[in-house]
């Protein structure tokens, strides 16, 4: 969010959410992701969608009402699509609480986890 541009060659480290920048227009925040990993399924069904490490995603977010989120993605990969494509969907807003999730894919500092790393 802050202006900076996202790593380029040796620098890109592919992980499974990629690396994402951020920037508000109007309303709406825009986030462009790129440097995905292979090993992500884009959807929770069991047949996921297809992806390379060549995916592109750009999101918009914005509130249209007080109780609507409005998501929309244009996904880009020329490795697994013809062309680019958009689809949006709204979100009934929630109070719902998330639960932390800690994810140990490069993780490079096991031996100051709790518990220290596996022997």
């Amino acid at each position: 969010m802050d202006g900076r541009p996202h790593p380029t060659g040796d620098e890109v480290n592919p992980t499974y959410y990629g690396h994402s920048v951020g920037h508000w227009e109007g309303d709406t925040l825009v986030v462009d992701t790129v440097g995905f990993n292979e090993r992500f399924w884009m959807t929770r069904r069991p047949t996921g969608m297809p992806h390379t490490d060549q995916l592109h995603l750009i999101e918009h977010i914005s509130r249209p009402d007080f109780n609507t989120l409005k998501y929309q993605v244009t996904i880009d990969d020329p490795g697994a699509y013809t062309r680019p494509w958009t689809a949006s969907w709204n979100v009934p807003w929630t109070t719902e609480e998330v639960e932390e999730y800690f994810c140990q894919d490069n993780n490079r500092d096991l031996q100051h986890l709790v518990g220290g790393a596996a022997e």
